[in-house]
């Protein structure tokens, strides 16, 4: 009998080599691997026991919880698929999304009811609502308990080791892109695609079972950058906050000892800025990659002297589980090229990972670090195709590559550089504008904290540069001495015409800046 690829043996092999070892802390609870894993197989068999079959789409709307880390073990061992919710999205969003993907079962927050009861007519394919915590008077429609369900179940796994119910090019999870360009898509990943994605990872970031990771990437954001694979399969300690608070991430990291923080450029911010940061031990840290969205100027070096850790970047992207660009940063580097590694580019292929970079027409362009094309993917993580959507999934897998849409260049040794996403580029009388560098420019002006750049319709030269700003507190720079220092950093035709100063930006559940909305703003303006 051929043994799948799946990321379920990850979890195998840690509680048989790891079973003491506390695995998972969230809140008050702390979860042994063994205890884990048993309750990883009582929520299969309390699935199976409501008639979820093969394929079938369980749903997942609710915060960072041990919960959540066992549904991406408890689902897909069974040949059942994850499909968890962004849960900054809108009713409408939810409707859509469920009525393209049909779940059978809804594991539900209770935080999120008032949402799903105001569609719930308009979603009938859900057969079973299971809230995920107790509640005083849960509403009718309610169809049972997590952690009844969970007691009710046995805590042997459902099947015996490697007689799995699916092949390894199932579906085993599904990730709803955040639509900032259009209708959300439903991004298919195969137990193939995950479990080679997690060895691919493992083999350019080391990390063992000493290691402790805190979660602040919602896990319904391409299962955060892959952690519960990878990092449940070296034995390392997962550590679950429900929400975002800068405060208490820093008590965690001082009080657990993290050694591993994956995070968002806004995340980092709140972090360093606050007052008392200093006060806090945070020499536990080994490793903290940012990413989700281009780093601000200078960030990375702030964060390295903050935290005393190596700092950097990588790359990636729903379609490819996600990770496909790495910088490699051995200790054996001599501090130059590691410094220039971690600092400068968004790092190299990845084990597994074939990169193209192609002209309109398709053409391959040169690796000389300045000629600009599309960044085409080949590899062992990139999507089955999206789900429910034929036509989308000919469009972005075209010849065996995926056609991402980002902008980019590549150096002669293989270092990758994003320069923009084709639809963020701003074409203003016939010049090609990167909002991205025009934002890093802006990011080097010391009152600015935030700013997106975005294209606003003009008569003359079909559009040019508009950006929106959040200051620092306590500054009262004008939207015009902004656009005097855009000026004196770089060419008139990239500078923003008109700077709009606002309080905060509206942003995608993954906490990346929402240019859409900033766009539909204009256009009503």
């Amino acid at each position: 009998m051929n043994i799948a690829l799946t990321p379920i043996r990850f979890l195998e092999r840690a509680v048989k080599i790891y079973g003491k070892k506390t695995g998972v802390i969230c809140g008050g609870h702390r979860f042994s691997y063994s205890d884990y894993g048993k309750r990883v197989s009582q929520l299969s068999n309390g699935l199976l026991s409501l008639g979820v079959q093969k394929g079938d789409r369980i749903s997942y709307l609710g915060y960072n919880c041990h919960r959540l880390l066992e549904a991406f073990y408890g689902i897909p061992q069974i040949g059942a698929i994850l499909l968890p919710l962004n849960i900054r999205l809108v009713p409408n969003d939810f409707k859509y999304i469920i009525n393209e993907s049909t779940p059978k079962v809804l594991l539900l927050d209770k935080d999120f009811i008032p949402q799903i009861e105001s569609i719930r007519s308009q979603i009938p394919c859900v057969e079973h609502y299971i809230l995920l915590e107790g509640m005083d008077h849960a509403p009718g429609w309610i169809t049972g308990n997590y952690e009844e369900m969970l007691e009710g179940a046995s805590s042997e796994p459902p099947f015996p080791l490697g007689a799995y119910p699916f092949e390894e090019d199932d579906t085993a999870e599904i990730f709803y892109t955040s639509g900032t360009t259009g209708t959300p898509k439903g991004v298919m990943l195969t137990h193939r695609n995950l479990y080679l994605h997690a060895l691919e990872t493992l083999a350019v970031s080391p990390m063992d079972e000493t290691d402790i990771q805190l979660h602040l990437i919602p896990l319904f954001h391409v299962n955060g950058w892959g952690t519960p694979h990878y990092f449940t399969a070296k034995g390392g300690t997962h550590i679950m906050t429900r929400k975002f608070d800068p405060l208490e991430a820093i008590k965690i990291i001082q009080n657990e000892k993290v050694t591993r923080l994956y995070i968002i450029p806004t995340m980092v911010n709140a972090i360093l800025d606050l007052p008392d940061f200093k006060e806090y031990d945070v020499s536990s840290m080994r490793i903290l990659l940012i990413g989700g969205a281009p780093p601000p100027t200078g960030i990375i070096e702030r964060t390295e002297e903050a935290f005393g850790c190596l700092v950097h970047t990588g790359f990636g992207m729903s379609e490819t589980c996600p990770l496909i660009a790495w910088p490699e940063l051995g200790s054996w580097l001599d501090p130059d090229t590691r410094e220039y590694r971690a600092k400068k580019t968004w790092g190299f292929p990845m084990l597994g990972v074939e990169f193209r970079v192609v002209d309109m027409e398709g053409n391959d362009l040169p690796w000389d670090g300045e000629t600009i094309g599309e960044l085409l993917v080949r590899g062992d993580m990139v999507m089955k195709g999206y789900y429910a959507n034929p036509e989308e999934t000919r469009n972005a897998l075209r010849d065996g590559w995926y056609h991402t849409g980002d902008l980019v260049s590549m150096g002669p040794d293989g270092s990758l550089f994003i320069k923009d996403r084709m639809k963020e580029i701003i074409i203003s009388g016939g010049e090609n504008i990167s909002s991205l560098e025009v934002e890093q420019v802006l990011y080097s002006h010391p009152d600015i904290l935030e700013c997106a750049v975005v294209g606003k319709p003009h008569e003359k030269w079909g559009e040019v540069p508009m950006a929106f700003v959040v200051l620092k507190e306590g500054s009262a720079v004008t939207p015009e001495a902004i656009v005097d220092f855009a000026k004196s950093q770089m060419a008139r035709f990239k500078v923003p015409k008109e700077v709009r100063i606002i309080d905060q930006f509206p942003r995608g559940g993954t906490g990346k800046i929402m240019k859409s909305v900033l766009r539909e703003r204009i256009r009503s303006s």
